[in-house]
């Protein structure tokens, strides 16, 4: 069962300003054009691999990643959201790269989105730790994937998610939100656009609805679904065959999230991705 309440939370959080949002159109383009999708070195490889891939991209936003993976990998993506207003913009974005006759973005609560379509590749990127169950939404991510296809999923991390968010929850409590934000502003100094910086603000400080988890918790989910880990960013893309070593390493990222984001001042949200086949 759905959760109508938070859901609403949610979706008005986002209404107001979605994540990952551009202060206008053509911001928006350029940085789908710079390939952000790179910065997946795993997903990129993969990707560069495969010809006209079909795509399934759950929690969409304004469509950075499923307007890429038009752009880049030649992919023919649907993309489902339940923001009306991170939707208009994604669609803006295609229209403005042509990548409409490559892209379709639905409005949708993933809970309650169906399809008979199942897909080479599904990726969810920050979004299933904001429904009110990441268990639940990652079971029905992985049911779209067709047989030998792949699942990329990114999620907060339980150890390495703690610090950041203490952090800026003490200066929340003792500084304010202005203080928060400004602090944020110069961990996170990649963007110039006030707007864009905001949107990341909110979704990773202020954000109503967040849930954290482990690798060692997504491998179980990925063992229960029938897939089979290939890598994953907590080991550095290294070798995935000694679940116990890597599952003792990533407990050591509450102490490096600490020494990274409030010894040496560098952002370090605590977040980490899986890739995986059917």
């Amino acid at each position: 069962m759905t959760d109508p309440a938070r859901n609403e939370t949610v979706r008005t959080f986002y209404g107001e300003m979605p994540f990952n949002y551009w202060s206008d159109v053509s911001q928006a383009a350029n940085s789908v054009r710079s390939n952000p999708l790179q910065a997946y070195c795993d997903l990129d490889d993969l990707l560069e691999g495969m010809q006209t891939p079909s795509v399934l991209e759950i929690g969409c936003g304004a469509g950075w990643a499923s307007n890429s993976l038009a752009l880049h990998y030649g992919a023919n993506v649907t993309a489902v959201d339940f923001t009306a207003t991170a939707l208009d913009r994604a669609r803006e974005v295609s229209a403005h790269l042509g990548l409409e006759a490559q892209t379709r973005f639905i409005e949708s609560d993933l809970f309650r989105f169906e399809t008979e379509q199942t897909f080479d590749l599904v990726l969810s990127i920050g979004v299933l730790h904001h429904t009110h169950d990441c268990r639940r939404a990652f079971a029905k991510a992985a049911s779209f994937v067709k047989p030998g296809g792949y699942l990329f999923v990114g999620l907060y991390h339980l150890y390495g998610r703690r610090p950041f968010l203490g952090m800026f929850h003490d200066i929340l409590a003792t500084e304010g939100e202005e203080a928060a934000f400004d602090r944020y502003a110069a961990l996170h100094s990649q963007s110039q656009d006030a707007t864009h910086v905001k949107s990341w603000f909110r979704d990773q400080v202020l954000h109503p609805q967040e849930t954290q988890h482990s690798l060692e918790e997504v491998m179980g989910w990925l063992d229960d679904a029938g897939f089979a880990l290939l890598s994953t960013n907590l080991n550095g893309y290294d070798d995935v065959s000694d679940r116990a070593n890597m599952i003792e390493t990533e407990k050591t990222f509450e102490a490096l999230s600490n020494q990274r984001n409030r010894i040496e001042g560098r952002y370090f949200p605590g977040f980490f991705t899986v890739l995986a086949q059917r």
